[in-house]
């Protein structure tokens, strides 16, 4: 509908696709006819008037009603009206816009289909009423039309079309093909639906817009990308900066290092590395984290320089500080190492005044033969050998107990008849007997083991030491101090092999099955003393004069090894962790030195030979070429000449090498981490700038194509 603010401040309405002419009429009714001419007012000349309505603001108004032969000023609209209009004219506006561009150029033939349907307007008058409806709005509101043509065209079914089919993630080149593609399908349509006459006119028009938009579309995709990688490039320094520069700041080293030390790390798994770093113990190195990383510190040591030799030296600092963690710890859970003999010796002397005491008050008490036990013993007098008993008697003449002869007589068959009953010393001495002769002689196999006169040896020995401990109380509590002794002293000896591969885990076993807690002291003592003998055996070589890191390695593999870990387990139970995990820090410590093959003779022999040419090489000035003295001073002016980069690759490989050898490792680590997680570095940043580039500029071509047309059109 087309509103027509009348002198009054009222409101004519005309339907849409009215023709001026028409309004020009209607108006023309409503004020009256047109003034006379001059001769009809006395000669007087009147001034020209304006012979149709003015479009003042998009709004046709009427032209001034003549007054006694004079033209009037048009009165003003009123406040309320041109608030209204003010408000009215900017959305008309936008909206014509807008959906012009949306149906690519079709608005007015849209118009002019609908109000020919509906007036007595033609096809022709109603379109080009509707065309310049638009032309006017955009006159007075040019940015708000342009952007809403904008909007409209890229919001356009036919741009949203066109952008499916985009290769968003394509190459560059393919983008921009695709977009010269796009850009000429799109300025092709709105040619040709913004063209007058017939087919003809519009082919060529599409076809100038055909040319136009792929030129434009074409230039999108480069313009995006360019904005794309602007804004990762300086996305990524900012992040750069507040993240990784600023751990580098913190550790003292430069940020072109540090940025290096976060991509090598970041090859690794994080969790990993963490786990890696708890097992390496309180001052483990970055280095242990993971593989690449100990590849970094090789490859850096692998060149002389102040880094290299700082971080070897660390690395034989850490080995000797790790080997003496798990000596500590095997003293811990198995008492310094004092030797085999000084041991036993002191098991024998630390026991001989109780043992004394044991067996004295057992051998003062008399044996009751009337009791069943001491009736029992007298039957086993049947069984015991001549030879036991002479062997006994010869027992206590060495020990100086000669009163104390057993008094039997034997007769040529071997037969013994006691003169006088065995009183408890006699017994533990003919018992004493009967087990070596369980051990030795004719009760000793071939092979090692027992004959059965040995097994029957034995067993009678230790029936007469039950039955005399059933028939004296006090000889059981003798039995037992001295044997608290002799399984104490046979567990150091037992300790002393244990971790040999011919002692397997079963003999183990079997050996601490009933072992009490000072039997098992004992045999951890044999065990500590066994570790102690082969590190004090490892010899110093040329190569490596490190003896406490060769030393601690050496302790290091008796303990590696899953049957000698089982044996430890076994022995030392509850204080086996501890073990554990000294052994693994020192792992982590002895591998990562001898990973590290330190400053390689090939590096240092390139090194001295590059430094030796290029102190006698003459520089370019003297070789008479001045085009690469010109390169060389612009080199020294930028910092890229090739002495320079030798320094400065020669400062991060300094660099490097000293904060992988760092301790708290830990800590710089979760640092990094943490700045890699707040500001990480994205390759992919930018993608969605030229994603967006791409469909605004590209939806916005049938918008731009116009524009560019008309403005190449003005004179």
């Amino acid at each position: 509908m087309i509103e027509v603010e009348l002198p009054d401040g009222t409101i004519a309405e005309f339907p849409d696709g009215t023709s001026r002419d028409v309004m020009k009429a209607a108006l023309q009714r409503r004020f009256g006819g047109q003034p006379q001419d001059s001769s009809a007012q006395g000669g007087q000349e009147r001034p020209e008037a304006p012979d149709q309505p003015q479009i003042v603001g998009g709004v046709i108004m009427p032209p001034p009603v003549p007054e006694s032969g004079q033209w009037q000023e048009t009165p003003q609209p009123s406040r309320a009206a041109q608030a209204i209009r003010a408000v009215r004219e900017p959305i008309n506006a936008v909206n014509r816009a807008f959906t012009n561009m949306f149906t690519l150029g079709s608005l007015d033939e849209i118009e002019g289909l609908a109000d020919a349907a509906m007036t007595d307007q033609s096809f022709s008058e109603a379109r080009q009423a509707s065309r310049q409806r638009s032309e006017a709005q955009a006159a007075e509101y040019p940015i708000a039309s342009t952007a809403a043509g904008i909007a409209g065209a890229v919001t356009s079914p036919a741009a949203q079309l066109a952008m499916r089919y985009f290769p968003a993630g394509g190459s560059p080149i393919a983008q921009i093909g695709a977009g010269a593609g796009t850009g000429a399908a799109l300025g092709g349509v709105q040619g040709f639906m913004e063209g007058e006459g017939g087919a003809v006119n519009r082919l060529n028009n599409a076809l100038g817009g055909m040319l136009f938009g792929g030129a434009i579309g074409g230039a999108i995709p480069a313009i995006a990308q360019g904005a794309g990688a602007l804004y990762r490039t300086g996305r990524n320094a900012l992040a750069e900066y507040r993240g990784i520069g600023q751990v580098a700041d913190d550790l003292g080293i430069s940020r072109r290092a540090g940025r290096l030390l976060s991509d090598t790390l970041e090859m690794d798994d994080a969790a990993r590395m963490r786990n890696a770093l708890n097992q390496a113990g309180p001052d483990a190195m970055l280095a242990e984290a993971g593989p690449t990383a100990r590849n970094a510190l090789d490859f850096v040591t692998q060149s002389p320089g102040e880094g290299a030799r700082t971080a070897l030296s660390r690395l034989d600092d850490r080995a000797s500080a790790a080997g003496k963690r798990l000596t500590g710890a095997l003293d811990d859970a198995m008492g310094a190492p004092e030797g085999l003999s000084a041991v036993q010796g002191a098991i024998r002397q630390g026991t001989a005044g109780a043992r004394s005491a044991a067996y004295d008050a057992a051998y003062s008490k008399p044996i009751d033969y009337a009791s069943e036990a001491g009736m029992q013993l007298e039957g086993l007098l049947r069984r015991v050998p001549g030879k036991a008993i002479q062997d006994a008697n010869r027992l206590m003449q060495l020990d100086g107990d000669t009163s104390r002869q057993i008094l039997a007589s034997i007769a040529d068959d071997g037969s013994v008849t006691f003169r006088q009953m065995p009183d408890v010393r006699q017994w533990d001495y003919i018992k004493r007997a009967l087990d070596q002769a369980a051990a030795s002689g004719e009760g000793q196999g071939a092979l090692g083991g027992q004959t059965p006169m040995g097994r029957a040896y034995q067993g009678l020995a230790r029936t007469i030491r039950d039955t005399v401990a059933d028939a004296v109380p006090e000889y059981r509590t003798a039995l037992d101090t001295a044997a608290d002794a002799i399984g104490r002293i046979q567990g150091v000896e037992f300790g002393a092999g244990m971790l040999d591969a011919k002692v397997t885990r079963e003999k183990v076993a079997d050996f601490l099955q009933g072992a009490t807690g000072a039997e098992r002291a004992a045999i951890k003592q044999g065990v500590r003393q066994q570790i102690d003998d082969a590190v004090a055996n490892v010899r110093a070589i040329a190569t490596d004069p490190n003896m406490e890191a060769r030393e601690a390695y050496k302790a290091y593999t008796m303990l590696t090894s899953r049957s000698s870990q089982d044996k430890m387990k076994m022995l030392l139970g509850d204080e086996w962790p501890a073990v554990k995990r000294s052994i693994d820090e020192t792992a982590s410590a002895l591998g990562l030195r001898a990973g590290i093959g330190g400053n390689s003779k090939t590096a240092q022999r390139g090194e001295l030979k590059q430094m030796i040419e290029d102190s006698l090489a003459p520089n370019a000035f003297r070789r008479g070429e001045p085009t690469t003295t010109a390169k060389g001073i612009w080199q020294q002016f930028t910092g890229a000449a090739p002495a320079q980069l030798q320094r400065a690759r020669a400062s991060v490989r300094n660099e490097l090498a000293d904060v992988l050898t760092r301790p708290n490792a830990l800590a710089t680590l979760n640092a990094l981490e943490a700045a890699r997680t707040a500001f990480p570095i994205l390759p992919g940043a930018g993608r969605g700038v030229t994603n967006a580039l791409n469909a605004l500029g590209l939806g916005s071509v049938p918008a731009i194509v116009p524009e560019v047309r008309n403005r190449l059109r003005q004179p």
